[in-house]
């Protein structure tokens, strides 16, 4: 028999209460099970911190998948922050990074000016944020670059040529 460990009692008592208070909150769960569904944007996996929980409520046999909002709007380059006064979240757009204030030093290489314009642009679709790396860009990162903006533009008249923006 193993010894009982008073990390392990304070720990079980603290998750069964939790989820004894979250039951009873959420008014009629039957289950809540971590789910392995992986999670992508726009092509690209989110490895999350969290897990996914799949939640059956009463009543019903459809589970319905719920995700760490945070970590999600965080990935998407959303400032979150929770106002504990109102019980209320406040999210401000491009909260990680200003692009749009950014300077590229005129030292950059072309690998390292691709590998950020690539990441800025798998972020926010927002074609004006790489501008000011363009000039720095190899050709086959701009090509890269205007792949992944016409990817993540349905619409054909917003699509962009590579050609336009590589200098000969």
């Amino acid at each position: 028999m193993k010894k009982l460990d008073i990390k392990s009692l304070i720990f079980g008592v603290i998750i069964g209460t939790l989820g004894v208070t979250t039951v009873f909150a959420a008014g009629g769960i039957k289950s809540a099970t971590y789910s392995n569904s992986k999670v992508y944007f726009y092509g690209n996996e989110i490895l999350l911190e969290n897990p996914l929980v799949t939640i059956v409520k009463d009543g019903s046999s459809d589970g319905q998948l719920y995700m760490p909002m945070r970590e999600l709007l965080e990935y998407m380059q959303f400032k979150v922050e929770w106002n504990s006064e109102d019980g209320s979240v406040n999210l401000t757009m491009n909260g990680g990074n200003n692009y749009k204030t950014i300077e590229v030093p005129s030292d950059i290489s072309k690998n390292e000016a691709d590998t950020k314009a690539l990441d800025i642009m798998q972020k926010t679709g927002n074609w004006g944020y790489i501008e000011p790396y363009l000039q720095y860009m190899s050709t086959d990162g701009i090509e890269k670059v205007v792949q992944l903006y016409n990817s993540k533009h349905i619409n054909p008249s917003e699509h962009k040529k590579a050609s336009d923006y590589i200098k000969d």
